[in-house]
């Protein structure tokens, strides 16, 4: 499994720009062609749409984009096909911020929130 790196991630918009700019740089006219007539705002929605929460871990993009046929650039399905394939995107770690209990010497402040705290819950337990 991977480990979670904040950087590994994009927004969906970035992701689909990376692949788009990739599949131009290796497919070059090809890739433009393929869309002539329609509408940009279309084939973007449709991709998004294709590839959905997968186009935001760049680990995932770069495998599709190495796993590419060749000779042609893949539709929209196909590409979501290869970014299934490839690496397993990481849960976000749970940072669980805990209670201490010891508390330093002179922490009045900090006694005095804990013994406001312990009533409360007390208060809310009894009601």
């Amino acid at each position: 499994m991977s480990a979670y790196s904040e950087t590994d991630f994009c927004s969906k918009e970035q992701g689909l720009d990376y692949v788009f700019g990739n599949m131009s740089a290796i497919y070059g006219a090809t890739f433009t062609r393929h869309w002539e007539g329609v509408d940009p705002k279309l084939v973007r929605q449709v991709w998004i749409d294709a590839c959905g929460g997968m186009l935001v871990y760049r680990p995932k993009l770069d495998y599709a984009l190495k796993h590419m046929n060749q000779d042609r650039p893949p539709s929209a399905l196909a590409f979501a096909k290869l970014l299934s394939d490839g690496p397993r995107i990481p849960d976000k770690p749970n940072f669980h911020i805990g209670y201490d209990k010891h508390v330093p010497k002179g922490s009045e402040v900090a006694i005095n929130a804990m013994k406001e705290i312990r009533k409360m819950l007390n208060d809310m337990k009894a009601a």
